[in-house]
């Protein structure tokens, strides 16, 4: 069996409504900055992503997916010019040797995580589809079998403008079933964020309730103490990202410091940040990313977490479909597992070419047993949101 074609699909989905300008630095008319922030995040209008299909000479083929909410192109090019090329004529059941091989080829380079890597993630979710359609298994069973056939699941983003608003939604999730929910820096300052917290847990002591925080790196260090404290008092579950995501020294400092555990994870790539971060101590829960580790590099990052005694509850954010069920299949197969970030929108944004064979009950997650990964892309349906398609072949 080898790998005869690629191809590569950037989707694009814009939203039911224009963007408010408020707050707002529009950098291109689709990419925006907060005006107020020197450590905003740059943002899409659209929900971007980049699908990778994978073919063999045999007619089978898997999907992948790559985690690109802005730049697709670039993934997309480094695809079209390197990776693609490389991969034609492989064998596709070796995944961790291409994975291995993938990522040797540019280290002398200097490359070794960013764009690179989100480009090979496509490619080795998509291997692993293909592997598992190809053997008639879920890829659970293929990393080693799943210790659970269902994950309990946070809802990320609690939705709503006021403190108010927000403690409606969060009754509303627990009417649906979830127990666990985040939420993300309030944009407002710390009095605010507390305020919520604080509120939230007013209503919902942590034996009904887990509470998360997210602060996107955004903290100062007095602010983080000060946050992490009052989380220790509110029973969290964990504070996310607290401080600015080069700062490791920092993160150590402040985990031995606070109750709360400090989770880290969604700007790194590879084993060999991960090991930094979680030797230091500066990472007491890891969060990789599906569409920028890949299953390969995620199945290791979680067994290394392991040795560590560190639980690992895996990031997600703008996935669709496919980086979902990849999601799911390592969750169910990791044994130190703690928890999964649920983002409804993203599901719904890609529902009319996306068939998953995973399904919500309940606030979690019941675990596919399709071979592979449990999802087929409708082609047709999605080139409504295809802003670039093209095939790399032998």
């Amino acid at each position: 069996m080898k790998i005869a074609s690629v191809d590569v699909y950037i989707v694009k989905i814009p939203p039911a409504r224009p963007a408010a300008p408020s707050g707002k630095r529009f950098i291109t008319k689709d990419y925006f900055v907060g005006v107020s922030d020197r450590r905003s995040c740059v943002y899409s209008v659209n929900a971007e992503t980049v699908f990778v299909k994978l073919t063999t000479d045999e007619g089978v083929y898997g999907w992948g997916e790559i985690l690109a909410p802005t730049m697709p192109e670039t993934v997309a090019a480094i695809l079209k010019t390197y990776l693609a090329p490389m991969v034609l004529g492989e064998n596709p059941l070796q995944n961790q040797v291409l994975w291995d091989k993938m990522l040797d080829t540019l280290r002398e380079r200097g490359y070794a995580g960013g764009f690179l890597v989100d480009a090979m993630a496509g490619l080795d979710i998509a291997f692993w589809d293909l592997k598992g359609k190809a053997l008639g298994q879920p890829v659970h069973m293929l990393l080693g079998g799943r210790y659970r056939d269902r994950l309990r699941c946070y809802c990320s983003s609690v939705p709503g403008s006021s403190v108010k608003e927000k403690l409606e939604n969060v009754a509303r999730l627990k009417e649906e079933g979830f127990d666990a929910v985040k939420i993300h820096t309030f944009g407002k300052g710390k009095p605010a964020d507390l305020e919520l917290l604080q509120a939230i847990r007013g209503e919902y002591d942590a034996s009904r309730l887990d509470l998360m925080y997210d602060a996107h790196g955004k903290c100062t260090q007095p602010e983080a103490y000060t946050i992490g404290r009052a989380l220790s008092e509110l029973d969290a579950l964990f504070f996310e990202a607290p401080l600015a995501f080069e700062d490791r020294t920092g993160h150590s400092k402040l985990a031995d410091a606070i109750d709360t555990a400090v989770a880290v994870g969604e700007p790194l790539r590879t084993i060999y940040t991960f090991k930094e971060w979680i030797a230091s101590g500066a990472a007491e829960v890891v969060q990789p990313d599906m569409g920028r580790n890949g299953i390969t590099e995620m199945m290791r990052i979680a067994h290394l977490a392991e040795a560590y005694h560190v639980p690992f509850a895996p990031h997600l954010s703008a996935h669709q479909g496919v980086g979902h069920a990849a999601s799911i299949h390592v969750s169910a197969a990791a044994s130190n597992f703690l928890i999964y970030e649920y983002q409804p929108n993203a599901l719904k944004a890609c529902a009319s070419y996306s068939n998953v064979s995973f399904r919500l009950d309940g606030g979690h997650i019941v675990v596919p047993d399709d071979p592979g990964l449990g999802v087929e892309i409708d082609e047709q349906a999605m080139r409504a949101y295809v802003t670039e398609h093209f095939q790399v072949k032998s």
